[in-house]
């Protein structure tokens, strides 16, 4: 008989900002969040009002704490704020269009994990700082039972997707103010999407829960 998966951790993308809505690179840069942002942040409390959490870990960009603290709203969780948990760092490419030039040059540095974007981090040096966080995470909810929460980037969603799916780090994406979840099914771990809004572009009112 199967059993039944558990989840050990939730990974949360951060509410929209203007450089999401402008279809820039965030990367390095710090924007706010949007009024967009703060509504898709306060859906995502409402989805952890009644869950239990260890411990709330978010980067210490200003788009990722703002979302943390919503979230943690009344539940009186702690906070705990990183720098590893920051988005992948794409040096010049931050705040700039994401248009198909840009996309394929910065696609060129990532072909080689070692290859430093100029201005930024190679992919090798982000995965460094931010799978130690992932392990941590569950380590955590296997000595207290209770799943932490990381709040971040759409980098770090690809990330999950990388470690828990052989590579494919389009696995578990979620829009801005999207979920997943790092997830212990008959003894192994995976990782999956849980809550997926609708693009703000669509209306951004309704979501879907898996």
């Amino acid at each position: 008989m199967a059993d039944s998966p558990i989840i050990c951790a939730y990974v949360a993308r951060h509410g929209r900002t203007s450089l999401n809505a402008g279809h820039k690179f965030r990367g390095s840069a710090n924007p706010p969040l949007d009024s967009v942002g703060r509504q898709q942040a306060h859906k995502l409390a409402s989805l952890f009002k009644n869950i239990d959490l260890s411990v709330i870990f978010t980067s210490d960009k200003q788009r990722a704490t703002e979302t943390a603290k919503i979230i943690a709203g009344e539940k009186d969780t702690p906070i705990h704020i990183s720098s590893n948990l920051r988005a992948l760092n794409v040096g010049k490419f931050s705040g700039q269009p994401r248009n198909q030039e840009n996309v394929d040059e910065l696609e060129s540095y990532l072909s080689d994990p070692e290859v430093r974007i100029p201005d930024g981090e190679s992919l090798n040096e982000f995965r460094g700082r931010v799978d130690p966080c992932f392990q941590e995470a569950v380590e955590l909810f296997m000595e207290e039972g209770v799943p932490p929460l990381i709040v971040a980037h759409s980098s770090l969603v690809h990330e999950l997707g990388n470690v828990y799916h052989s590579g494919n780090h389009k696995a578990v994406l979620v829009e801005p103010g999207g979920c997943a979840a790092i997830v212990l099914h008959n003894g192994k771990l995976t990782s999956e999407p849980i809550f997926k809004p609708l693009p703000a572009s669509a209306g951004g009112s309704a979501s879907t829960i898996t």
